[in-house]
């Protein structure tokens, strides 16, 4: 088992408003997190969040020219990415987080299940949940934002078998109590480490509250950046962390589930 993988997080400012300014954002987090075997951009980071025609003009295909560049600046730079964009599919939409690895492949590619209010519904159709994906000695599992207040969406992919939550995000004010109080506590509830990538700034009309962090399976914070201004923060996500923190807090194989109604 590999001993730690280091992940940074770039929380991004300014949308990018073209395919060349989101591979520029990207070529940015290689140069400020040099050490980084993977680094995690926030929700629809390739593509903005708030401007409705800007996510429609820069939503491409899964398999297109656009994420081929991406492939292409992943193995050159020999970093993995996980990133938001506007994926087209199927003939409609969705908001969606692509994983690609130091060697260029696509690991994985998750759609949204929960889409939170009007915007995000009049653009995007939901999707299903993340597949869990080894990396790096981790299993990962890919949830966006909204999902993240559902705490049975995060409760599946530990379920089955993830150790680590990569949640991409556009949180935005008054919603502080998500990075301060949600992320550490579905993190310790499952006993996961969760590496949470928001946004910072002000986009069309959202003003995004920033925050993003890195926290422990007993809730603890390993890194976090501040509410104001774009960052990059990075940590050792160590599988021995959680193995080690569930030896005494098996919440997993303690539950009661059947004792509750859950429909």
């Amino acid at each position: 088992m590999t001993d730690s993988l280091r992940i940074a997080v770039a929380q991004t400012g300014t949308a990018p408003e073209s395919h060349d300014a989101a591979i520029a954002l990207l070529e940015q987090s290689i140069a400020g997190a040099p050490a980084a075997e993977l680094i995690v951009l926030p929700e629809l980071a390739l593509c903005g969040y708030g401007d409705a025609e800007r996510v429609r003009r820069l939503a491409v295909a899964q398999h297109s020219p656009f994420i081929e560049r991406v492939q292409d600046l992943a193995r050159r730079a020999g970093k993995g990415f996980i990133a938001g964009y506007a994926e087209e599919g199927d003939g409609v939409r969705y908001n969606s987080a692509i994983a690609i690895g130091s060697d260029g492949a696509i690991r994985g590619n998750y759609r949204k299940v929960n889409l939170w209010g009007p915007h995000e519904k009049s653009l995007f159709s939901p999707g299903t949940p993340s597949t869990v994906m080894e990396w790096g000695g981790l299993k990962l599992g890919l949830l966006i934002c909204y999902d993240l207040e559902f705490a049975e969406a995060a409760r599946d992919l530990v379920l089955r078998g993830a150790d680590t939550l990569i949640v991409i995000s556009a949180t935005s004010h008054p919603y502080r109590v998500v990075p301060e109080v949600l992320v550490p506590a579905r993190g310790y509830e499952n006993g996961c480490h969760v590496v949470y990538a928001n946004v910072v700034g002000r986009d069309a009309g959202f003003n995004f509250i920033g925050m993003s962090r890195i926290t422990a399976p007993d809730g603890s914070v390993l890194a976090a950046a501040p509410a104001e201004g774009p960052a990059l923060i990075e940590a050792e996500v160590k599988p021995a962390t959680v193995h080690a923190w569930r030896v005494g807090h098996n919440y997993l194989a303690d539950r009661r589930s059947d004792l509750y109604r859950l429909g």
